[in-house]
């Protein structure tokens, strides 16, 4: 792969917001960000990283519900812990072959 600088001259208040965004939603530099979009746009996917995603009311009791019913259980220390990955690996693939 060969890469090419591509040089845009562009108001700095407007790279630093756009800069500030980009952060925002993961990326580590601008510059990764502009890859992103490049890419997406080349194998025509739509990008839209701001788009808010909302549950429906029944979604969202159940969720509420199911996250209650995990914390009462973690409270009465019926939740597994791990404090290494092998420990959880090893009851992972226990449990695997139950």
């Amino acid at each position: 792969m060969s890469t090419v600088k591509l040089q845009v001259p562009i108001d700095k208040e407007v790279r630093d917001e756009w800069e500030r965004y980009a952060e925002r939603n993961g990326f580590d530099s601008l510059q990764a960000y502009i890859r992103f979009l490049a890419k997406a746009d080349i194998d025509g996917r739509r990008v839209n990283l701001e788009e808010s995603v909302r549950l429906s009311p029944a979604a969202e009791a159940r969720y509420a519900k199911e996250i209650a019913e995990f914390d009462k259980e973690r409270r009465q220390g019926k939740v597994k812990s791990y404090d290494n990955v092998d420990d959880f690996m090893r009851d992972l693939l226990s449990n695997e072959e139950a």
